[in-house]
């Protein structure tokens, strides 16, 4: 018993050492900031995401890039529903341990949580889920829980003949995919405007932009503005 009360006051002293109030003060140690871009193919969301991780980079940020989670899912098929719950499991799984953590200042997810939704529209328009099992599913990944800690999340959207022009302009085939076709954009892109309608009120860390009709340069320069305004003043408020 001696011992094991030697033991006992020895791991006191050291849990003392480490679990101060600084350590586990948020507000001394903030949690990265978290940004999620989604939306319709070939809107602009990969050239987005690679010129503000540069950009951060350069800045001098920490920043973490996760590889988007169609790149990691790859042997569940993605003609059903059960592709786009897991891919989104693999985003929220990461926004959650990453959360807890200070090994980086930004995070920045090439689709996450507020894919799953917009996803889930989709796939009861095509018959694949009911409407109670949509609603519950979205419901999910829209918990407080963790959807209040995504700071930015950008909805992008093209017209279908632009996109399929940006998909097609260096491909080594010209064979459609699954998702990368004007029918299954046009879906998308109605999928996205009407789940901005619904969650932006709600959700104000929701932006829709819509990259048609504007060039790569305007786009860039678009979300960066807004993203370091919005940065800035969580910064100033969290002092």
């Amino acid at each position: 018993m001696e011992r094991e009360a030697a033991f006992e006051e020895k791991a006191k002293r050291i849990l003392a050492y480490l679990k101060t109030d600084l350590r586990y003060d948020e507000k001394f140690l903030p949690r990265p900031f978290f940004l999620e871009f989604t939306g319709s193919p070939s809107a602009g969301k990969t050239t987005t995401i690679t010129e503000l991780d540069k950009f951060f980079r350069r800045q001098g940020f920490r920043v973490l890039r996760p590889q988007e989670g169609a790149e990691v899912i790859r042997h569940i098929s993605r003609t059903t529903p059960l592709y786009n719950i897991r891919t989104g499991l693999y985003a929220l799984e990461l926004l959650i341990d990453l959360s807890s953590s200070h090994q980086y200042d930004i995070v920045i997810f090439d689709r996450g949580i507020f894919d799953v939704y917009c996803w889930m529209m989709y796939w009861e328009e095509k018959l694949r889920l009911a409407g109670n099992q949509k609603k519950l599913i979205q419901s999910f990944f829209l918990s407080q829980f963790w959807v209040d800690k995504i700071d930015v999340a950008y909805f992008m959207i093209a017209d279908p003949k632009i996109a399929m022009e940006r998909e097609l302009r260096i491909a080594l085939s010209s064979k459609l995919g699954e998702t990368t076709n004007p029918k299954t954009i046009q879906t998308l892109v109605e999928r996205y405007r009407i789940a901005y309608e619904q969650l932006s009120p709600q959700y104000p860390q929701l932006h829709l932009l819509n990259t048609t009709e504007i060039s790569e340069q305007e786009m860039i320069e678009r979300v960066a503005i807004n993203v370091l305004n919005i940065l800035e003043q969580k910064a100033k408020n969290s002092r």
